[in-house]
């Protein structure tokens, strides 16, 4: 029979199928392997000098969800030995929201502070005391690192628990890789807090969870992200919908600047003034000779809160601002209201220094001018601030 007549066809068609097989599916091994080992590569790239903090286009606002390998690596992009590492956490206040970067308070601290000290924004809108930064900061004090957390709350706020949305998939993150050291309170906290999740919510954890396994053996987050800040963003978000592929580098760090006094403040005002007196309302209670006191039962909140949070190890190097709304409001409280305020925040810093945190009320002196809206401070603010913590950062002095 004549070599390569159609009765051996099939054969050679088979032959050629079984081995295009093999061949897809080493070059999907390789691509796998090649994709995990660019990911381990990209966990330990350190940001570019440009970035100062977590803007809303470069924040889970916009999709943008950074791994926690970025933010340990950012928080040691720019450290160097014989420094101290000022890891900011916390909300929005923190973050710097209505403040541009020309008058950003975080880049005023370090200009207070000087070369001896190196200051890193990792807040976060929205974020808590236990979130994001303080993850950073535990595991760096446990390796060593002269560190400073410096983060913010109020009296209804409280200290968070760490696996809480919206940043929670950093602390599965951390966990996974062995970066959160086993904490029996913590544990304990996240473990009350998933038993009362419903089935859809404890859906997102598990899913949650799952993924940063996955992030701690592939890093594929953390090549997604070094691709998506460098490179080119693949998904869609309203917030950039007209160039969501734009890489995230270079997008600009858009903040308005302050508008006159009397744009600030126009918000409905009978919702702010409730806002404003939720603070104290259900932590403030009257003692026997009629004055107001932080309530026991908010108190034993709180210690528990933060017994659960953060660990003895790093509540030496920790500063908690404790943020005061601002005075166009305060200043129309009825003066019982008013008292009832200052108690309930004397009381609330008393069990925070109490627990072992140095704890500082901010917005005392300020004015009406030092803020943008009930909360946030607008850069005269943002200054007033950074003297303050760089004061209150100088007392205390941790050791590598």
């Amino acid at each position: 029979m004549e070599h390569g007549s159609p009765i051996d066809r099939p054969h050679l068609n088979t032959r050629c199928l079984r081995l295009s097989s093999w061949a897809l599916l080493v070059g999907i091994i390789v691509g796998f392997l090649s994709a995990t080992i660019e990911g381990h590569r990209a966990a330990d790239y350190s940001k570019p000098l440009r970035f100062q903090r977590f803007h809303q286009r470069i924040s889970p606002d916009a999709l943008f969800y950074p791994p926690y390998a970025m933010l340990q690596s950012l928080a040691l992009s720019r450290w160097s030995p014989g420094q101290t590492l000022v890891i900011i956490g916390g909300n929005s206040i923190m973050n710097g929201v209505g403040q541009p970067l020309d008058v950003l308070w975080s880049i005023r601290l370090q200009e207070r502070l000087g070369p001896a000290f190196h200051v890193v924004n990792l807040a976060f809108r929205s974020g808590y005391p236990a979130h994001a930064g303080a993850l950073v900061a535990e595991q760096l004090i446990r390796q060593g690192y002269p560190v400073v957390y410096v983060t913010n709350t109020n009296p209804t706020a409280g200290a968070g628990v760490s696996a809480k949305p919206p940043y929670g998939y950093l602390y599965w993150q951390a966990r996974a890789q062995g970066e959160v050291a086993p904490y029996g309170p913590r544990d304990a906290a996240v473990q009350s807090w998933l038993a009362s999740l419903d089935q859809a919510q404890r859906h997102e954890v598990m899913e949650e969870r799952i993924n940063a396994s996955l992030e701690a053996w592939t890093r594929h987050q953390s090549l997604w992200h070094h691709i998506a800040y460098r490179h080119f963003f693949s998904v869609w978000s309203p917030l950039m919908a007209h160039r969501f592929w734009q890489p995230r580098a270079t997008v600009p760090d858009f903040e308005p600047t302050a508008p006159p006094l009397h744009e600030r403040y126009k918000a409905p005002l009978e919702y702010e003034m409730n806002m404003v007196r939720g603070y104290s309302y259900l932590s403030g209670v009257h003692t026997n000779d009629g004055t107001w006191a932080f309530s026991e039962s908010a108190a034993q909140n709180l210690r528990e809160e933060i017994s659960a949070a953060f660990p003895s190890l790093i509540r030496p190097h920790m500063l908690v601002l404790l943020d005061e709304n601002s005075p166009y409001y305060r200043d129309q409280l009825a003066a019982d209201e008013q008292a009832r305020n200052d108690a309930v925040y004397a009381g609330c810093a008393a069990i925070w220094e109490a627990m072992g945190i140095k704890c500082i009320v901010t917005g005392r002196g300020f004015t009406a001018m030092d803020y943008i809206d009930r909360s946030h401070l607008s850069g005269d603010g943002g200054e007033k601030l950074a003297a303050l913590v760089a004061s209150e950062i100088q007392t205390i002095t941790p050791h590598e």
